[in-house]
């Protein structure tokens, strides 16, 4: 993960072109990364609830 954030990091600051520090840049793509997470585990939580929905009709 932390070689993700790192990458994503380098390309922000790079991209800001100057106006995003590294320190900042590093917490957005932090708190991206965890959003992102996040979301995965619900989308995945609601296929195994639609799943077993199906399977209880």
């Amino acid at each position: 993960m932390e070689d993700f954030i790192d990458g994503w990091t380098r390309r922000l600051v790079e991209s800001a072109g100057g106006a995003l520090d590294e320190r900042a840049a590093r917490a957005l793509v932090a708190e991206i990364y965890h959003a992102a997470s996040l979301r995965g585990v619900d989308d995945y939580e609601e296929g195994v609830a639609r799943r077993e929905a199906e399977r209880d009709e």
